[in-house]
């Protein structure tokens, strides 16, 4: 039986411990109220103490720290008393705060955010002129970047929240609420456009219109001597609305079109693809590459939001005018140039734009040796920072051999006959120039890729051989790059590697939050344990930056409908298979959505594409005949089905988990866990590994058409084969459809796992 918390936590606005009569708990030590503080804002999985030391004491030597660390461990022990046990658990390895033990204000404003009490929300607004997170707690070094971490990623939660609230609140016609939440929140933070449109709307609403009329004054002063820019388009729009606010959905619907975006809350900056000027039509690779570089150096070295390159290098020539990229981009500012280059020099001009009033806010020529073109990425990057008041410190990466650049720009060029980079090309890069960090990188993405998706199970090994040897490289030569976390997570076992691959993804998420492709990665090991909603968080976020990346596009809609949102899902496959009407994944991913729902019409629709598919063609069509035999009868097609798992099952010791559901809604209960107890899941529990055809890895079992397999019990032994209740109930965070069933599904997790 689950225990209440014992003390209570303040971490906005400074740091302090209660019990839970609200007498404070004293912890003299600086280092340890930072350590307390860490535990309760890293949750349940705590850290390493490698972790704790680098942070704490990064410094000294090891074995000083490591005693620093069982002094601070000593220290917050006295000072809680009987509590300790209570709250702490302190392992050989990792130290944590025990699950629920604790229940801070963060906590709390959550629930109140996601409450729909008008007292509740009203007092979220007088807390929110609350200081920073932990206000006063500072310590030099690696600490107050983990601080400045946490500090912008709560920030950016919490406005997400906010506006989430807002709009709600909007759509019931709630102006009071809406007035007090977002007055609350703008004396946080004053220049938040969506919150202060919201406010806007509210005066409007409540018939104050000269209210209204001054604060949006008030907010178009601000913008411009604080920042330089005009208000948005989002801004503009709620004052030009007075007599006709509502919802954000039928404000658009009266606007005409489609729905807009409010105005984004931070500069969104989009690195266009640089203008060759070499007089040589084949040095397009070269400017690309060169663009492609600044992007990343901009992206890795500053906590700028950056539009992905999927999407902001399909703007060329006149498509780069400043309004386009506003309004297919949704970026508020632009990075565009030219390169030229000249046997061993390059000449790059850039200039960058606020798109709204297309004002002009830095251009400048450099004109170096090409063997230090890496250094000039770091210089754009750090004009463009300190263009928007932006901070950081640029990765130093040294001279490059102009040979080795340009082969590993031919490397990393996309090209349709190749799915990743030319590791031949990347390998002739590093017999010169053995000390270059980023052909490592783009060497161990590639061998993961071809571990994760080759069709070659022989190569499996060599491949996960190499990338370990280019990730050993390049952490030896760069301590500080984190696509090793990422490939990692790529490759990591697809069962019971689950709280692995997510410590991983979140550390990349750490060191770069903004970055699409890691927020992707994300969102898959989120629908992989049951968390459809958070995945779709991460989708959207990574939609926000890459508009016009097909995969992210198709992502999103299959997270929408893994959250259960059919109607969104569907709008979102349908405008993709007109966008992208050869696009392979897009339509596979819409006819497999369609069958899951069995809206027939749409498979039929959606399986009719123009042009070849590939391999894909023999897939769309084995999922329509697929259809066709459930439309004429499911008990026929179920028979099959389970005919075919049992052979498979004889055959290789696994099943299909991608077809249980079906089984289970033509009443084939027994049938279905039989087979799951016979089956042998061991092979998916070996790094690289991949799931057996037709799967594509475990989310399946939290898909729309699974729901009768859910609903049995008997699920949680499936669950508890694949490695799942264990990580459930280790971690503390549950699968959406945890809330679905009838039965206790967290008791008979608990009694599964064998943690």
């Amino acid at each position: 039986m689950e225990s209440g918390p014992s003390a209570r936590v303040r971490l906005l606005g400074g740091f302090e411990l209660f019990d839970l009569d609200g007498e404070p708990i004293r912890i003299t030590g600086r280092r340890a109220r930072g350590l307390m503080a860490m535990l309760c804002l890293e949750g349940r999985g705590g850290l390493l103490r490698d972790r704790i030391c680098g942070l704490l004491w990064g410094d000294r030597p090891d074995e000083q720290a490591r005693g620093s660390l069982r002094q601070c461990l000593f220290e917050l022990r006295s000072a809680l008393g009987s509590r300790a046990d209570a709250l702490l658990d302190v392992g050989r390895e990792r130290v944590a705060i025990r699950p629920d033990s604790v229940l801070t204000d963060i906590d709390m404003m959550r629930a109140d955010l996601h409450s729909d009490d008008d007292d509740r929300l009203a007092g979220i607004a007088a807390r929110l002129a609350s200081g920073p997170l932990l206000e006063g707690l500072e310590l030099p070094g690696p600490f107050q970047e983990w601080l400045d971490q946490v500090r912008g990623a709560w920030e950016a939660e919490l406005l997400s929240e906010v506006i989430r609230r807002l709009d709600a609140l909007e759509a019931a016609g709630r102006w009071e609420t809406v007035r007090l939440l977002s007055e609350g929140y703008l004396r946080r933070d004053p220049l938040q456009e969506p919150v202060a449109a919201a406010a806007i709307r509210a005066d409007l609403a409540s018939g104050h219109p000269s209210a209204a009329q001054r604060r949006y004054l008030a907010i178009k002063q601000a913008l411009a001597e604080q920042l330089g820019v005009a208000p948005g388009a989002g801004l503009e729009r709620a004052i030009q609305a007075e007599g006709r606010p509502g919802p954000p959905a039928a404000r658009a619907a009266t606007e005409g079109g489609a729905p807009v975006s409010p105005s984004p809350a931070e500069p969104i900056l989009a690195v266009l693809p640089f203008e060759n000027q070499s007089g040589d039509p084949d040095f397009l690779y070269f400017s690309d590459g060169i663009s492609e570089e600044i992007l990343h150096a901009v992206s890795q070295t500053t906590p700028l939001k950056i539009i992905g390159r999927s999407s902001s290098f399909l703007l060329r020539g006149a498509d780069k005018a400043a309004a386009n990229v506003s309004s297919r981009l949704g970026a508020t500012h632009l990075l565009d140039g030219s390169v030229r280059r000249h046997g061993g020099r390059v000449r790059i001009t850039a200039q960058l734009v606020e798109c709204g009033s297309q004002t002009l806010l830095w251009s400048d020529r450099f004109d170096r040796e090409l063997s230090d073109v890496f250094a000039l990425h770091d210089d754009i990057a750090q004009a463009v920072a300190a263009a928007l008041r932006s901070t950081f410190a640029p990765r130093d990466l040294g001279t490059v051999d102009p040979i080795v650049l340009d082969l590993y720009l031919r490397a990393r060029e996309l090209r349709p006959d190749r799915v990743s980079y030319d590791v031949r090309l990347l390998t002739e890069a590093l017999e010169r120039a053995p000390g270059f960090v980023p052909a490592w990188e783009a060497l161990m993405y590639d061998e993961a890729v071809r571990a994760r998706y080759g069709h070659d199970p022989q190569e499996l090994g060599d491949h996960l051989a190499k990338m370990e040897r280019a990730i050993e490289r390049a952490l030896a030569l760069d301590p500080d790059t984190v696509v090793p976390f990422r490939v990692r997570a790529m490759t990591a076992a697809p069962c019971g590697a689950y709280a692995e691959q997510e410590r991983l993804i979140n550390l990349c998420l750490a060191r770069r939050a903004n970055d699409p492709l890691d927020l992707i990665h994300a969102g898959g090991i989120a629908s992989d344990v049951g968390r459809y909603r958070l995945a779709l968080a991460y989708a959207e976020k990574a939609y926000d930056l890459d508009p016009l990346n097909e995969v992210i596009f198709t992502v999103r809609a299959i997270y929408l409908l893994g959250a259960g949102n059919w109607e969104a899902a569907r709008d979102q496959f349908d405008e993709g298979v007109r966008r992208w009407p050869d696009g392979i994944f897009l339509r596979s991913s819409a006819v497999v959505a369609a069958v899951q729902v069995r809206d027939w019409r749409l498979v039929d629709l959606w399986a009719e594409a123009p042009g070849e598919l590939g391999i894909n063609r023999a897939w769309i069509q084995s999922l329509v005949d697929f259809s066709r035999g459930a439309r004429t009868s499911i008990p026929a097609l179920a028979a099959r089905t389970l005919e075919g798992q049992r052979a498979m099952l004889q055959s290789t010791g696994l099943i299909a988990l991608s077809q249980l559901g079906l089984l289970c809604s033509a009443g084939l209960k027994d049938e279905v866990f039989a087979l799951v107890e016979a089956a042998d899941f061991s092979p998916y529990f070996s790094p690289g590994t991949r799931c057996a055809p037709p799967d594509v890895g475990v989310s399946c079992l939290f898909a729309v058409d699974q729901k009768d397999l859910r609903a049995d019990p008997r699920f949680l032994r499936l669950c508890a084969k694949l490695g799942l209740c264990d990580y459930w109930v280790s971690s503390g965070e549950w699968p959406d459809c945890a809330e679905e069933v009838d039965y206790d599904f967290r008791a008979l997790a608990r009694d599964l796992a064998a943690v």
